[in-house]
């Protein structure tokens, strides 16, 4: 039998180096990969014009390995659960600082449009309903490690927290 901590930390492990992998091309279709690095096979630097990670040095992890490791932080203070009032300001702490450090690489548009809406009152289990990106499948790799997926309605509610 595997150690929990060892699976939990090739979880996080896992999404650190999968997201550094990726880093050099968010946002790009598949055709400027191609004419801006060829075949990648490793750990690059992004490409100047990339929009989002533009300058970031290769082996790099974005705002979806930071914001995992927000999600797992307050997963541990709350004994299993995540207050999501305190997840959205703590997003939005951890973007303020970003913008301070210079970073262009901070939240999505659905995570920002949730956070927003908590902002103007709406309760947090309704603000990211409409949301069309990925932000929250990005930051879910601690419920996966830190609750029971039985039963599932619980483990469910767990996930939504997350999100």
């Amino acid at each position: 039998m595997t150690d929990p901590l060892d699976r939990a930390l090739g979880a996080y492990y896992g999404l650190a180096l999968g997201d550094a992998l990726g880093m050099p091309t968010q946002s790009m279709s598949r055709q400027d990969v191609v004419r801006c690095y060829g075949t990648l096979t490793g750990f690059v630097p992004a490409h100047p014009d990339n929009p989002i990670s533009g300058g970031m040095p290769a082996g790099s992890v974005t705002d979806d390995t930071d914001q995992a490791v927000i999600v797992g932080r307050l997963i541990a203070e709350g004994r299993g659960r995540i207050d999501p009032l305190r997840l959205a300001q703590e997003l939005l702490d951890w973007e303020k600082e970003m913008k301070a450090n210079g970073s262009f690489d901070l939240l999505g548009p659905s995570t920002k449009a949730a956070l927003d809406a908590v902002a103007r009152g709406v309760p947090p289990h309704e603000a990211g309903r409409t949301g069309t990106t990925n932000g929250a499948a990005m930051r879910v790799t601690p419920v996966g490690i830190a609750c029971a997926v039985e039963p599932l309605d619980a483990f469910l509610d767990h996930v939504v927290e997350s999100c």
